[in-house]
């Protein structure tokens, strides 16, 4: 008895600290959301449920699960992405210049991406065309080495036909 009264203590122990470092992820996660210097999620973020437990390593049941009595089971971190959201969403109405040099920004980067891209595959086909093309001189030095070969050969069958025909004379 005494045994598993300890490990129900240490169970319950355990369980209360779980319960703190949860919240404790979910508050940072929301921190370097905010501040968009996010660890696990990429820069351009959705703003939702789904990402903040993504960024703070937690399932989303954790972040969106109610108690029985209808509460939140974390309600500060909850009423705080709410309030951070709004805040958000009020930001993407009004953008600044700073906001739409960015968007300009983003979209040269895209373009840029893309021409990367052209450029990339035009290497590799350039690339393509130039070993067919070693493979062909390849081929041809090749093909000249047996003319050569043959030549000599020829030459010599030649040369040996000249010399049994004079010796017939």
């Amino acid at each position: 008895m005494k045994t598993s009264g300890k490990k129900l203590a240490g169970l319950r122990r355990h369980h209360a600290n779980r319960i703190i470092k949860t919240r404790s992820q979910l508050l940072e996660a929301l921190d370097r959301m905010e501040s968009s210097n996010t660890v696990v999620v990429p820069p351009g973020f959705d703003w939702s449920k789904m990402t903040l437990a993504r960024e703070a390593g937690v399932n989303i049941n954790t972040v969106v699960r109610k108690m029985r009595s209808g509460e939140w089971a974390f309600p500060e971190v909850n009423d705080r992405f709410e309030m951070l959201k709004q805040k958000r969403v009020r930001a993407m109405i009004a953008p600044d210049a700073k906001e739409q040099r960015i968007i300009e920004l983003r979209r040269e980067v895209e373009k840029l991406r893309k021409e990367n891209r052209q450029l990339a595959l035009e290497v590799n086909r350039i690339g393509r065309q130039v070993l067919e093309e070693r493979n062909r001189a390849n081929r041809m030095a090749d093909y000249e080495r047996q003319n050569i070969s043959l030549r000599e050969e020829i030459n010599r069958i030649q040369q040996a036909r000249s010399a049994r025909s004079g010796e017939r004379v």
